[in-house]
């Protein structure tokens, strides 16, 4: 007992934990903590191979197995790994499996490679997230009246989806842990566009990811947004929020609404884009023509042209009944016989 005391205040000191695999058999103590003098070692013993660095917000995506079959792997629970050149996963299992497979996909079983995935402790992160919360903290203000875009080219079609909102988007809950979040600007490699519009984004107020999957739909020429999934994967939460806006355009058309746009499920949870502008089939990154939500014909419209109809039917009436008078075509002369008029009931 007295030796396991000090492998389980490693395990707790640790900062994250390691997955390793790779083309070698792998011998890697999983109670020794696994330093950046260790992993070096390990790379010399295999032979100096190439080396994929990928860091993961939450937990190891279920779908990696797919990918590391046919490689030797090993689970390292105490790993202190820092290296400054990372992939940062994206927190979501079938988007994780893709950029690791996308990352490796030009190698093969017989290349020499180590790939290294480190899930850092949620108590460390707390406390970097601490830190950078503190020193962020005079910016938040000024970040929370910043504009926000989110633009991603497909490379399949070569068209750019983009989303516009004059501020950081609104993100609140309403469940057992409620919060309310403003989702700002985030890097270009954090936004992924293929069949949906997939944001990856870091909230103002600092935290775990939160990941916007927007869906795309298309009928005849026209696009549309109906829905959005949010997921928290720290919390391992979900919500498929929906929207009773019809946020839809022609092809080549952009889509634009002043105010807020909320897409909500019904129980709390809610989204609100403000001044929403989003085109999803821009050719050359720009927005195209705008598709406002406001119609032509609006109700001040409509009132306008009612009173304008009543008022020139009255003109015509009144018109036509002054036309139909008719007056007499012969007068009193003191000289002639005087007129009778006969009236009859």
């Amino acid at each position: 007992m007295r030796f396991l005391f000090p492998i389980f205040l490693n395990i707790c000191i640790s900062k994250a934990a390691v997955f390793l695999w790779s083309n070698k058999k792998l011998e890697i103590s999983p109670l020794q903590p696994f330093t950046m003098e260790q992993f070096s070692n390990l790379s010399k013993e295999l032979g100096d191979p190439e080396v994929y660095y990928f860091r993961s917000s939450s937990r190891i995506s279920p779908y990696i197995k797919d990918v590391i079959d046919g490689y030797y792997s090993s689970y390292v629970p105490n790993g202190d790994l820092d290296v400054e050149e990372s992939i940062d996963l994206l927190g979501s299992d079938i988007l994780d499996a893709e950029k690791v497979r996308e990352t490796l996909s030009h190698t093969n079983k017989s290349s020499n490679i180590l790939s290294v995935i480190v899930i850092p402790y949620k108590r460390y992160k707390r406390e970097i997230e601490k830190i950078t919360t503190e020193v962020s903290e005079v910016k938040q203000v000024s970040q929370q009246q910043e504009p926000v875009i989110y633009k991603s080219i497909n490379t399949k079609d070569e068209l750019y989806a983009l989303l516009y909102s004059s501020k950081p988007l609104l993100l609140k809950t309403n469940d057992s842990e409620p919060f309310e979040l403003h989702l700002g600007n985030t890097p270009s490699d954090m936004i992924i566009y293929d069949t949906r519009l997939n944001v990856n984004v870091i909230p103002l107020e600092g935290g775990t990811k939160i990941i916007l999957r927007f869906s795309i739909s298309w009928l005849n020429g026209y696009w549309s947004l109906p829905s959005v999934k949010v997921i928290v994967p720290e919390y391992y939460r979900e919500y498929n929020l929906t929207t009773d806006e019809d946020i839809m355009a022609p092809a080549h058309f952009s889509y634009h609404c002043n105010g807020y746009s909320v897409f909500s499920d019904g129980n709390g949870a809610e989204l609100y884009i403000y001044d929403l502008q989003v085109q999803v089939d821009s050719k050359n990154g720009k927005f195209g023509d705008a598709n406002d939500c406001v119609s032509f014909t609006t109700a001040p419209i409509w009132s306008g042209l009612f009173v304008t109809t009543l008022l020139g039917i009255g003109l015509i009436v009144a018109l036509t009944a002054i036309m139909d008078i008719k007056t007499m075509d012969k007068f009193d002369n003191y000289k002639t016989k005087n007129l009778t008029i006969t009236i009859s009931e």
